[in-house]
């Protein structure tokens, strides 16, 4: 008996076991393609580009003092050396730690200067790896039956006992050490204090099963950050430090999600325990201090906006009819939001792709400002654009410069930037004629700048600068670039200065009373005298909860700034009233001595440069057993697999190996991703597996068979990444070996092995868009395209050729709810063709969204690429296939809830009402069409503390069935978006 074809099938089960293990090489990854180097320390590996060793060795200092300062003063350093990959692939101040499939640590070259959060620092670089080695410290650890798991299996990610603890003790134990061993940081600065004294004087301080910032409620990613950190600083000054290395010792031996226990001996209780009495007594402390600023009085100011998680660096234009800042919400693209400035009333609204600021044109006309952009699949970097305020149309001005916080000066010519480079940035002027970029500072170590600003006449700009060993302060430099005035010299965090339009004062941000509030200083008629002695500094806003980016209207009569509550930020304005200000008296700072300072640690960094190589970290360090079903008559596999990668993930790969039982055959895969070219990326796998198939005749009678399968695959993948756009086309050739064995002794396949050459073609580009608060992808469309061509290797004239499409569209709008109610549509269709051979045959029917596994290979949901909901998948096939689908989702509610340290957390439900339909036939048969209706409701909830998934209950109605079948209604559980 001949085969005609086969149904379509699940990828095998070895591939989509082995894809799973293999590293992603994405956008956000270090370029695997430039030149690196390499030398060793004591400690650390450090792999950095060419053109960049005097950083990574000033890098490679800081990480072995930071080694030293938490082996002393937390718990015990991980065994062998730590990568230490220094990378400059972005202006995105980011690094991050990972003990999978060994101990390394990303940095980011660039400064953190404008980050709101984390430009309370003595040092950047040490802050940093302080906070990413207390990473590798914690997560690394693993005692008890976790290490006699890790001697046998090595570095599985299930058998480290950190991954199964809350994201706020993962992320809050580096928070605080970032602190305590820095002497500044996030858990001594004013922006979480502020952040949480927000919650507590609004009543909605955070309990122990909303701290780990899983929903999008405000602060959302930075939740675990602030309430983490202030939890185990209030731990340290309770029960000293030693509590805290004790606990994370304790943590490393417990059995999963039970690391509530772990504190009972060093925090006078459990986790929820002494989470409830510390919450207890900071609402206290909050409410007191609130009262006795209410006494004194508070500044309030008049609401230009609505409530955002970013707005910022508000700018009057000239003549002072509109107000330009930046906007940010959970539910809409960054944007460039125009006001009026007395009513508030929006003028314009352009998206940008992502915060920073903006300056005025002198006609008012446009905006300059600075944004980031993808220069290449890796590469992020921020460039000058410009954009027409009437018409809202975007100009770029600069490619790849790397310059943000632009302002103009007068006469409209030229703008002071920031430019990013080298391990820290510098000042310059972009001339807006010639294009030219010349330097106002140098690139230099230690020293960084930001938010400069012009005086009204062009002789002076004011900016922040950093300076080693001190934090943030505000000088006045001449036009030449050349530092005339110390506008502040103190502890405080003094932050986004700003002229009067007059020039007769410089106002500035201050958390010098642990809080941020406005301050001024007056700078004409005395400047340059005041700059060698102390000038009276005023205190121009009383607040709560935070006040900051001042700007003082044209004619002087309003200031406006950005202010902090407790849902978010938005943009205010006071009169401007230098009469009512009162003289703003010494400071205060929250913070400690560091214990070990960096004089105190002798480390040398001087190892020898040779080139890059892989190894040692590209050999496997771990293994774990692998136990599936392929169904019946060919038995289980047992077998085990292994992963790997470099530092660099230039070269990754993956390993399964074992035997099928029934088969009675070796069953394996191996799979290899080479990203040294940039871009494309290389993949090449190779596999052999069984499986239970049921199979068609060529009279179209269904058979039971068993299949082998072998393929060899090579594909490469472009990607050309945008901020709000991506394109991705990967073409792929291979080889495949099908051989059928019928289940039934009485069948005999004639031909029952056929060998494939494979070519296909995958082409994708979406515009759609999500945000934190979104039911689904919103504002946009996603397009893809599969090709694939086989052709039998014993006679090239016998072909198949199938040609898949699917079409996806969002049209998102406010109605209610805590996110935008989006109609969806989706058009997926296919159609084969054949000569020699049959077609291929596609499936009608089943749900959309895609398969969640519970334990031992059993799953919710699948996901049936042509869906029709309320129908099984296959009810009708076909070499021609369309099915379509229109929904109308709708935000629920933002819950954001657990129970204590339970690890379940009930994030969001949302719901849709959707109507399917499809049809699949055969060439030159008639068609039959299937439709149906229905509702769903979304559940999302959060698993582990740290990821969610989406689960859908849903409930669909037939409404056209195939001839002779009855109309029915189907209930139905699935996991992830229907699309």
């Amino acid at each position: 008996m001949s085969l005609a074809a086969a149904a379509r099938g699940k990828f095998a089960p070895a591939a989509m076991v082995l894809l799973s293990l293999l590293p992603t090489v994405a956008a956000a990854q270090v370029p695997p393609d430039e030149r690196y180097l390499q030398f060793e320390t004591d400690h650390f590996r450090v792999v950095f580009p060419d053109g960049m060793e005097p950083f990574a060795r000033r890098a490679a200092a800081s990480a072995e003092w930071a080694y030293v300062a938490l082996s002393r003063h937390f718990i015990e350093p991980p065994a062998g050396r730590i990568a230490l990959v220094i990378t400059d692939y972005t202006d995105r101040p980011n690094a991050s730690a990972t003990p999978i499939p060994d101990n390394r640590v990303v940095l980011i070259a660039a400064p953190h200067i404008a980050n709101r959060t984390l430009n309370h620092y003595t040092d950047w670089v040490d802050l940093t790896l302080v906070h990413e080695l207390t990473h590798i410290f914690h997560l690394d650890r693993a005692d008890g039956v976790w290490n006699v798991a890790q001697t046998v299996f090595g570095r599985v990610p299930i058998f480290f006992p950190a991954f199964y603890q809350p994201r706020w003790v993962i992320e809050g134990l580096p928070t605080y050490y970032e602190s305590r061993l820095t002497g500044t940081g996030r858990a001594y600065g004013s922006s979480f204090d502020m952040l949480l004294q927000n919650d507590a004087n609004s009543g909605a301080f955070r309990t122990v099963d909303a701290a780990d910032g899983l929903s999008p409620i405000w602060p959302a990613g930075r939740t675990p950050y602030a309430y983490g950190g202030l939890y185990f600083r209030a731990m340290a000054e309770e029960n000293g430090d030693s509590a805290l290395a004790d606990f994370a010792r304790r943590g490393a031996r417990r059995l999963p999600y039970t690391v509530n226990w772990a504190s009972t001996p060093f925090f006078g209780g459990t986790l929820t325990g002494s989470w409830r009495d510390w919450s207890a007594g900071f609402e206290t402390t909050a409410r007191a201090r609130a009262d006795s600023l209410r006494q004194l009085g508070l500044t309030v100011g008049e609401p230009l906006s609505g409530l955002a998680w970013v707005a910022e660096s508000p700018r009057y234009s000239p003549d002072g009819q509109r107000l330009a800042f930046t906007f940010l919400t959970p539910r809409d693209d960054p944007a460039t939001l125009t006001v009026d400035p007395r009513s508030g009333r929006t003028v314009s609204r352009q998206r940008r792709n992502g915060s920073g600021v903006n300056t005025w044109s002198q006609d008012g006309q446009q905006l300059y400002l600075g944004q980031v952009e993808f220069a290449d699949r890796y590469d992020l970097y921020n460039d000058l654009y410009t954009i027409d305020v009437a018409g809202g149309r975007e100009r770029r001005l600069t490619q790849a410069a790397r310059l943000s916080s632009p302002d103009l000066a007068p006469g409209g010519r030229t703008l002071v930037a920031v430019q990013t480079g080298e391990g820290s940035n510098r000042l310059v002027c972009a001339d807006l004629e010639t294009g030219e970029i010349s330097p106002l500072t140098e690139f230099a170590d230690g020293v960084n700048w930001e938010h400069p600003r012009w005086s009204p006449d062009g002789s002076l700009v004011a900016v922040e600068r950093w300076l080693r060993d001190r934090v943030l302060d505000i000088v006045v430099l001449d036009s030449s670039g050349v530092p005339v005035w110390q506008v502040t010299d103190d502890e405080a965090l003094d932050v986004t200065p700003a002229w009067t339009p007059d020039g007769r004062y410089l106002l500035w941000a201050s958390d010098r009373n642990g809080v941020q509030d406005i301050y001024a200083v007056e700078v004409a008629p005395h400047f340059p005298s005041i700059a060698a002695g102390e000038p009276q500094v005023w205190r121009v806003t009383r607040t709560l909860s935070g006040a900051t980016d001042p700007e003082v209207a044209p004619g002087g009569a309003r200031v406006a700034y950005a202010a902090l509550y407790r849902e978010g930020v938005r943009i205010e304005s006071i009169p401007f009233e230098p009469a009512a200000w009162e003289r703003a008296g010494p400071g205060w700072r929250n913070q400690r001595p560091a214990p070990t300072p960096r004089s105190a640690v002798e480390v040398d960094v001087g190892g020898p440069v040779r080139p890059y190589s892989p190894f040692p970290a590209l050999w496997p360090k771990s293994w774990l057993p692998v136990v599936y079903s392929g169904g019946s008559g060919v038995g289980l596999f047992i077998g085990a697999t292994t992963f790997g990668a470099d530092d660099v993930r230039r070269h990754s790969y993956a390993i399964l190996a074992g035997w099928r039982t029934e088969a009675n055959a070796v069953e394996g895969a191996v799979f290899y991703r080479y990203a040294g070219f940039g871009d494309p990326v290389l993949d090449l796998g190779a596999w052999q597996d069984w499986s239970s198939r049921t199979v068609l005749t060529t009279d179209g009678q269904p058979v039971g068979a068993i299949e082998r399968e072998r393929e060899l695959r090579i594909s490469v993948s472009f990607l050309r990444p945008r901020v709000f756009s991506a394109l991705s086309v990967a073409p792929a050739l291979g080889v495949e070996e099908r051989q059928f064995t019928s289940t039934d002794p009485d069948i005999v396949f004639t031909n029952p092995t056929q060998t494939d050459l494979i070519a296909g073609v995958f082409v994708g580009y979406s515009r759609a868009r999500g945000y934190p608060r979104s039911v689904s992808a919103e504002k946009g469309f996603t397009t893809l395209f599969e090709l694939t061509h086989r052709r039998l290797t014993d006679d090239l004239d016998r072909w198949r050729l199938s040609g898949e499409a699917d079409l996806r569209g969002y049209l998102s709008f406010r109605v209610f709810g805590y996110a935008n109610h989006v109609i969806a549509g989706r058009l997926a269709l296919g159609a084969s063709e054949g000569r020699g051979r049959g077609p291929e045959l596609f499936a009608l029917g089943g749900v959309p969204g895609r398969a969640f596994e519970i334990v031992g290979g059993f799953d919710i949901g699948g996901g049936s690429r042509y869906s029709v909901r309320g129908f099984e998948e296959g009810t009708l096939v076909g070499d021609r296939i369309v099915s379509s689908s229109l929904e109308y989702r709708l935000p629920l509610s933002l819950v954001g809830r657990g129970y204590g340290l339970w690890p379940v957390l009930l994030d969001r439900l949302s719901a849709s009402l959707f109507a399917d339909a499809g049809s699949a036939w055969r060439t030159g048969a008639e068609s039959e069409v299937l439709v149906s209706a229905g509702s769903e409701l979304s559940i999302e909830l959060g698993f582990g503390y740290s990821v969610t998934y989406q689960f859908r209950l849903g409930l669909a109605r037939q409404l056209a069935a195939p001839e002779g079948s009855s109309r029915e209604w189907n209930a139905y559980l699935s996991a992830g978006v229907a699309f």
